[in-house]
């Protein structure tokens, strides 16, 4: 799940299905990866949600909560963050928070989600093209035996550059992930990229699309292909909603998909 420029409707069957003791156990999480930090630059507190539903070449329809608090704190060029998500997958396949597909228990299982953590650091800037240099590590947090994750670790790296005129932003991002072999399955290791544009509509709103894609994970599986159209409105100075929908063109993606985002600055 990516999301440009902050952080990614579908229809959804009711209610967001996650506890109090859930968003505790997310509230202490986030406490604990950030006790090492001195607060000197920006902090962003950002939750929301996110549903999807799809097949994934599978017969039967499977479904997927995505809820997650993310922290992320930027000082100069260098910017830290962590996701710590919570899940609910129903169906013959669970789909993990950064888009992979992998066999479902064919029930409901929720709990936490794969804990991801990212450093990333200004590499140069040129007029108004901007490149950022990014390294993630996803560990391995969530239960394998319920679908909720592939319980290993996966690595990757990515640029990510902005290009800005006026009020128009042109975004691109090309990286390599390194992904842990699940029991029973041999990943390839693939290439991924996006690229989109946003708008700003007007000082509060900004609207945008952008393409992600990703090499198939496996010989005779499918690459990853879906857009995701966004809007971003700035409710006050520190606070910014943000809502998309999502739609899938390959067996890999989802059919439909959309959620919302808050966020905080501090």
């Amino acid at each position: 799940m990516c999301l440009m420029p902050t952080e990614r409707p579908g229809v959804a069957p009711g209610p967001c299905p996650v506890t109090a003791g859930a968003c505790r156990g997310l509230a202490v999480a986030s406490l604990l990866v950030l006790s090492p930090l001195v607060v000197a630059g920006e902090l962003t507190l950002t939750t929301g949600f996110e549903y999807s539903s799809g097949k994934y070449g599978s017969r039967e329809l499977s479904t997927s909560w995505y809820v997650p608090l993310i922290v992320r704190y930027e000082e100069g060029p260098l910017t830290l963050k962590a996701t710590v998500p919570y899940l609910r997958n129903s169906g013959e396949v669970s789909r993990t928070p950064d888009g992979v597909a992998i066999p479902g228990t064919g029930g409901t299982q929720e709990g936490l989600g794969d804990v991801v953590l990212s450093a990333g650091h200004a590499l140069f800037e040129v007029g108004s093209l901007t490149v950022d240099g990014v390294f993630k590590l996803k560990l391995p947090t969530a239960d394998a035996d319920k679908g909720l994750g592939t319980g290993k670790i996966d690595a990757s790296v990515q640029a990510d550059a902005i290009w800005r005129a006026g009020a128009v932003s042109a975004l691109a991002s090309l990286g390599w992930k390194k992904y842990g072999d699940p029991e029973g399955l041999d990943f390839r290791n693939p290439v991924f990229a996006s690229i989109g544009f946003s708008w700003r509509v007007t000082p509060e709103v900004s609207i945008g699309l952008f393409h992600d894609w990703r090499q198939r994970l496996r010989p005779r599986g499918s690459e990853v292909s879906e857009s995701t159209l966004f809007v971003s409105y700035k409710l006050q100075p520190e606070w910014r909603l943000q809502v998309y929908a999502v739609k899938g063109f390959v067996e890999a993606s989802p059919d439909v998909a959309g959620g919302m985002m808050l966020s905080r600055l501090f």
